[in-house]
């Protein structure tokens, strides 16, 4: 048995090696003939002895059926995306905050292609691959880990004689030029329709649940960051990519380093003239700083670095004809022209829509029905009407008068719309407006507020038309006899929704009563209000009454006014509510003073500096245009309607340390190591991980003193149990492990 141990390991490491000569470094050393002889000796030989099967093994990379579902993880460490720019101005200002912030120290930028594809989190605990997570709202993100295992170039095992205990290398996944165009060939050949872009095949095919489909797709990854670390230390973002080249995880080969803005913009020029030359493709660049303790200084808000920019190429644009405008309806009744396009092909998918924002937008530009009009992606996804082809224009167009098109009256309920004081829009002011209501209840329902993906448009509208909701928490009021009856479809062609689509429904609802004050925010749809703000109101505020009438969000409205008045930021932090500021701190007095340094305790403000040396306060997440928006819903009758159904219903969402107290007391594993080892027989390793993790536990691949629990199912061998043992490990069986799990 020691021989064929011995000789598995041999095979392991060898096709491990030929796997980094071929994909990554482009020089095999032996035939394909030869490797396939190698890689069918390693399957043969783990057929004979199932127990001697590794999670890391070069046979594993494909599971054998499809999973059920994704289960949905947080990430350790937030993945926060990047802020984009198009020009050199907003380049320069974020070079100039760098300086500042940094007191003229010299600093370093490493300049990379920007990849367009999914941004992807893989983890490594002990060198061994456990886990790969999407993006998904930053906070936390699907589980692709059987998808991601299909990538060749992957290791499943990194290359290093001593790797750090976790490694989570954060990077994108994406599709060769010519992967993709031979992917879209061999779809048109068996009769599929072919894909638009490479970044929404990739996107696709990572929302695969069979991995054996996912195998025969041409996916690639390449690293650029890291999440959490333990174990290793790295300094800069140049030791980071070297790290990365030394396990064996690929990284891009251009990257340039530059000391000044003349150096940024050389360096983009020059890839932006090379960016054909790749092999995939880039819609721009990211600049760096490189130095990972600049970047400790330079800080975060909670969607994106401070030490970072994504600069974006200028989109596609080209011409087509407007052949109508239509009105959408918002969720605050807000009023959008949108232009009716003859579709178009532009920047990898086919355009037929794109919006024209308001009627000042439309009289400045004078858009006309029938107008030949240049489009672009704005930001490469939302496609907008740039300018007007007047020399195309057709004899007998008239101006487009927004009002007049509608008789002042909404399209959804056909009652007066009114001309919004604040802003250049349109609104119907009609709360029972059924756009408006099916609006609101989508956005409710939405994957970054409440994630109920049992509660479509279709749904929505079908609730709405038969009166059986009128606003979001109306859905709380619906029984199973109702869901389960509801009807889909039309008289003549009727499709009921179904008594297990109305237990899941039912189910989904029940599940938002115990999810966090930021979720819970974000479905509310405040004014102002994203995912990024809720995030950082949840964390700072232990309830909605708290939230209802918080001191913090009056302390930044009344800091930042005070700054602006030309306050020294130590009379801003100093000084009690009532004694310097006057009416600035006319909230309740029996409310705890909030000072400047209470706010960056709380990471809800920064000190900086001005030129002349003068301190002074940013904020980070909430300005106090958007503090004063969400004090302003809550004294209204909106908010107040909120607070009295949600109190009638029971829901009282905890943030702050009480949310996370409660997430770790519904986790019955968390803070728990488990190793798998052997064969079980209700599941295979992969889906026993994965449940592992949805519960707030850890799967490591060798027992350390770290080891809360070794799994041992059948053909165990005596080496993991004797060092368990040897180190006071508990093992258990699969019969413990599945009532552990809350499975018979």
């Amino acid at each position: 048995m020691d021989e064929i141990r011995e000789r598995l390991l041999q095979l392991r490491q060898a096709i491990r090696h030929h796997d980094h000569l071929y994909y990554q470094e482009a020089s095999p050393e032996i035939t394909d003939r030869e490797y396939d002889a190698l890689y069918s000796e390693l399957k043969d030989l783990e057929r004979q002895h199932p127990e001697l099967t590794t999670a890391d093994s070069p046979t594993q990379r494909i599971s054998g059926t499809p999973l059920s579902g994704f289960v949905t993880c947080l990430h350790r460490i937030p993945m926060l995306s990047l802020d984009n720019t198009y020009n050199n101005a907003d380049l320069l200002r974020f070079h100039e905050s760098v300086s500042r912030t940094l007191r003229g120290a010299p600093v370093l930028y490493t300049i990379e292609p920007k990849i367009d594809g999914v941004s992807i989190s893989v983890r490594y605990e002990n060198g061994v691959f456990v886990q790969a997570l999407t993006r998904g709202n930053g906070k936390e993100g699907d589980d692709v880990s059987a998808n991601l295992k299909t990538i060749a170039s992957l290791p499943l095992r990194l290359m290093l004689d001593n790797p750090p205990a976790v490694l989570e290398a954060r990077g994108e996944v994406f599709m060769s030029r010519l992967g993709f165009a031979r992917l879209n060939e061999q779809r048109q050949a068996a009769g599929e329709e072919p894909f638009a872009n490479a970044r929404n095949a990739t996107a696709g095919t990572l929302k695969l649940l069979d991995a054996r489909l996912v195998a025969r797709r041409p996916l690639e990854v390449i690293f650029y960051a890291q999440g959490e670390i333990e174990g290793l230390e790295v300094n800069t973002q140049q030791e980071l990519l070297q790290f990365f080249r030394k396990a064996g995880l690929k990284t891009q080969d251009w990257l340039r380093t530059v000391t000044d803005f003349p150096g940024i913009t050389e360096a983009l020029l020059e890839l932006r003239q090379n960016k054909n030359l790749f092999s995939y493709d880039i819609d721009g660049a990211v600049i760096k700083v490189d130095s990972f303790v600049q970047r400790q200084l330079l800080g975060q808000t909670a969607r994106a670095p401070s030490w970072a920019k994504a600069y974006k190429y200028e989109p596609e644009r080209c011409e087509t004809r407007l052949k109508d405008i239509t009105v959408q309806v918002g969720r605050t009744g807000v009023l959008t022209p949108v232009a009716e396009l003859e579709a178009v092909f532009l920047a990898g998918s086919t355009i037929s829509r794109a919006t024209l924002h308001n009627q000042d937008e439309i009289t400045r530009k004078d858009i006309r029905i029938g107008d030949t009009v240049l489009i672009e992606k704005a930001g490469e996804v939302i496609p907008a009407v740039v300018s007007v082809r007047k020399e195309k224009r057709p004899a007998g167009s008239e101006p487009f008068d927004f009002v007049a098109h509608l008789g002042k009256r909404c399209p959804s309920c056909g009652g007066e719309i009114i001309r919004d004081p604040q802003f250049v829009a349109w609104r119907c002011p009609n709360l029972q407006c059924p756009a408006q209501n099916m609006r609101r209840i989508e956005y409710f329902a939405a994957r970054n507020a409440l994630d109920i993906s049992s509660l479509g448009s279709v749904v929505a509208e079908a609730l709405l038309e038969k009166g059986l909701v009128q606003e979001p928490l109306d859905l709380f009021s619906l029984t199973l006899d109702q869901l389960a009856a509801l009807n889909l479809g039309t008289e003549d062609e009727p499709r009921v929704f179904g008594p297990k689509n109305a237990a899941k429904l039912l189910a989904a609802l029940e599940r938002t009563r115990t999810m966090p004050l930021a979720s819970w925010l974000q479905a509310m749809g405040i004014p102002e209000v994203g995912s990024a703000t809720a995030y950082q109101i949840g964390r700072t505020h232990r309830n909605l009454a708290e939230v209802a009438n918080s001191a913090k969000l009056r302390g930044i409205v009344s800091l930042m006014a005070a700054q602006e008045r030309g306050l020294p930021a130590s009379a801003i932090s100093q000084a009690p509510a009532d004694s310097v500021f006057g009416e600035l701190f006319s909230w309740k007095k029996a409310e705890a003073v909030v000072s400047a340094e209470d706010l960056v305790f709380l990471g809800l403000l920064k000190p900086g500096s001005r030129k002349d040396g003068a301190s002074y306060y940013v904020t980070t997440a909430i300005g106090p245009k958007t503090a004063q928006a969400v004090l302003d819903f809550f004294a209204g009758e909106t908010g107040q309607a909120w607070l009295k159904k949600l109190a009638d219903l029971s829901i009282d969402p905890q943030g702050g340390e009480t949310a996370v107290a409660a997430v770790e007391t519904a986790s019955a594993l968390s803070g728990k190591t488990f190793v798998l080892t052997g064969t079980l027989t209700s599941m295979d390793r992969e889906s026993a991980a994965a449940k592992i993790r949805a519960l707030g536990g850890s799967v490591a691949a060798a027992v350390s003193k770290n080891t809360t629990y070794l799994v041992a199912g059948e053909n165990t061998g005596a080496r993991k149990t004797g060092k368990a043992t040897e180190l006071g490990v508990a093992v258990i069986d699969e019969k413990q492990f599945l009532e552990m799990l809350g499975e018979k």
